[in-house]
């Protein structure tokens, strides 16, 4: 995660591949998506919350804001490569 810290830092985005289908990151890059959208959720959410159904708005919101910050998201047809 300090790579990526620095690019934010910098202004720099990761582009990341996310198949159209599925919504699930594919690509170079995701496993570091994957790997931020676990330090973000365990950041931001409580450990009591046990469905991605019972996230408030407020939160869903602001979560989405600090990923599009570090991440340009391309969507993709996963038999695209």
């Amino acid at each position: 995660m300090k790579c990526l810290t620095l690019k934010r830092v910098a202004g720099e985005k990761t582009r990341v591949d996310i198949d159209v289908n599925t919504g699930v990151a594919f690509g170079p890059k995701a496993d570091e998506f994957m790997s931020y959208l676990g330090v973000v959720s365990r950041e931001r959410l409580s450990i009591l919350i046990n469905s991605w159904d019972q996230v408030p708005e407020v939160d869903r919101n602001m979560i989405w804001k600090d990923v599009l910050v570090s991440f340009t998201l391309l969507l993709l047809p996963y038999n695209a490569f």
